[in-house]
């Protein structure tokens, strides 16, 4: 007789539990609707409501055709959201004349990032030194130096679209030249410092109005859209160009590489050449170095637009020597080839391609300071990391991050640059920030000599913690910076 009483109390307890159970399912699911049955209608032993003159089977059809009404109605919502995106990720591309400009943008960034290669490899095959990749390398940083300033006051009082056009000519019959010296056997380690030379002064002219350009092409709200396009346009033909020279170089020769820079450069000028004239920003009639003080001392005014182009300097310092190195890295730390090399440069264009995707997507998003002191914080860590952990797999990915945090910077600064800098000044201003890479001799002719007697791993990875460190220091002593918008 024991069991019987366990038997009820459970069954007490079982039903205080549904009950329980059922309460807290009502107050989730909300209350339950009141329903009516229609008049002529009758409701089935089930609860189902069936109207007069139609069957079971007839409303079970109805009820498929809403939920696949109802589907296709989702499908279209997350369809439409998906065009919403894509448009908003590529707003700047509804500009027909951004659109000429950024496939023109997008074949000379293809020639230089072969060029990078080809120049590189071409230099340590003739001298096996570290060093003269240095001072090669820093040809065109000198060049940039001294003549970015006049090519900012030169893009403030003439022409743009004609100012790229003679440029793009230029960079043609240098790529040109340097090809056939290399067809005729003739090439020497000087060629290739000259023409390294001169490509810094075609730069220097051409990125203060390339850059101010933009701004001309595209609405206020879909610049930092504009910047990021023409980053991914970097980072896109990154990993197409620099792969693609190393293979030409192993097949064909460096001439051939230097060949198709040259067609590059040709289609480079027809688009440029779509482009409407871009009247003069400043009509003042002062003398050149009248206008770059003028220009200096508007950015002694502006703070915040003086700390970003001196941050600009530490990128140039001690992230810029990484991709003169790393033939050096590639062959004497890797045991890599000319192929290998390109994939070491791809690596770097995909990080690169990946961030500007972000980029275009976040569009004008807020917070632009904080994402450049964070990108920079991390950009120092995967550069140490890449040269001090000589596992395949580490150094691919490092390599992508450094590439995508350094082009996350590169947007962003542009971006807050262009955006508070007075119109009037903005060539000058710009033209100040291309300068900054013709320092970049300052890091990479000690970095090459460093790395002959210590190795290219210990200079990168010195470098990273410099990187790390004084972005830490300039969030902790200036931190207006990361308010920026």
């Amino acid at each position: 007789m024991a069991p019987l009483p366990r038997l009820t109390r459970f069954y007490h307890w079982r039903k205080r539990m549904a009950r329980v159970l059922g309460t807290c399912m009502r107050q989730f699911r909300g209350p339950r609707p009141v329903t009516r049955t229609p008049i002529g209608a009758r409701q089935t032993p089930t609860g189902r409501v069936q109207s007069g003159g139609r069957s079971p089977d007839r409303c079970r059809k109805g009820d498929h055709s809403r939920n696949a009404a109802s589907q296709e109605s989702a499908s279209g919502a997350c369809m439409s959201l998906s065009i919403r995106t894509v448009r908003k990720s590529f707003e700047a591309l509804e500009s027909r004349p951004f659109r000429w400009l950024w496939l023109g943008r997008l074949a000379t960034t293809g020639t230089f990032q072969m060029g990078t290669v080809v120049q590189g490899w071409l230099v340590f095959e003739l001298t096996g030194s570290a060093f003269a990749l240095g001072w090669v390398g820093a040809g065109w940083s000198v060049a940039t130096l001294f003549l970015s300033p006049y090519g900012g006051v030169v893009a403030d009082r003439v022409d743009k679209r004609s100012l790229m056009l003679w440029n793009r000519a230029g960079m043609l019959l240098n790529s040109l030249a340097v090809g056939v010296l290399i067809s005729l056997g003739l090439i020497r380690v000087w060629h290739l410092a000259l023409s390294s030379v001169l490509t810094g002064v075609f730069i220097a002219l051409l990125m203060p109005a390339q850059q101010a350009m933009v701004l001309e092409l595209v609405p206020p709200h879909a610049l930092m859209n504009a910047v990021s396009m023409d980053s991914l346009g970097m980072g896109l033909m990154g990993i197409v160009a620099a792969s693609t020279a190393g293979l030409l170089i192993n097949s064909a020769g460096a001439q051939s590489v230097y060949f198709v820079m040259a067609a590059m450069y040709l289609v480079a000028v027809f688009t440029i050449s779509q482009l409407p004239q871009a009247e003069p920003t400043n009509t003042g009639r002062d003398g050149v170095w009248a206008e770059i003080i003028g220009g200096v001392r508007y950015l002694r005014g502006e703070p915040l637009l003086l700390l970003l182009i001196l941050l600009g300097l530490t990128r140039v310092f001690f992230v810029m020597p990484y991709v003169t190195l790393l033939p050096a890295f590639a062959r004497d730390n890797l045991g890599f080839d000319a192929s290998g090399l390109g994939l070491l440069q791809s690596a770097g264009a995909a990080g690169a391609l990946a961030a500007s995707l972000l980029a275009c997507y976040l569009g004008d998003a807020r917070g632009k300071g904080k994402m450049l002191v964070i990108s920079s914080l991390a950009l120092g860590v995967f550069l140490a990391l890449y040269v001090t952990v000589p596992w395949l797999p580490v150094v691919f990915l490092s390599l992508a991050l450094v590439g995508a945090l350094s082009n996350l910077y590169m947007v962003l600064s542009n971006t807050l640059i262009l955006s508070h800098a007075d119109p009037v000044y903005r060539g000058r201003v710009l033209s100040l920030a291309v300068m900054e890479w013709g320092l970049a001799p300052l890091g990479t002719i000690p970095a090459g000599a460093l790395a002959d007697q210590i190795g290219v791993p210990w200079v990168v990875g010195v470098q990273g913690v410099l990187v790390t460190t004084i972005y830490a220091l300039v969030a902790m002593l200036r931190p207006e910076i990361k308010r920026m918008n």
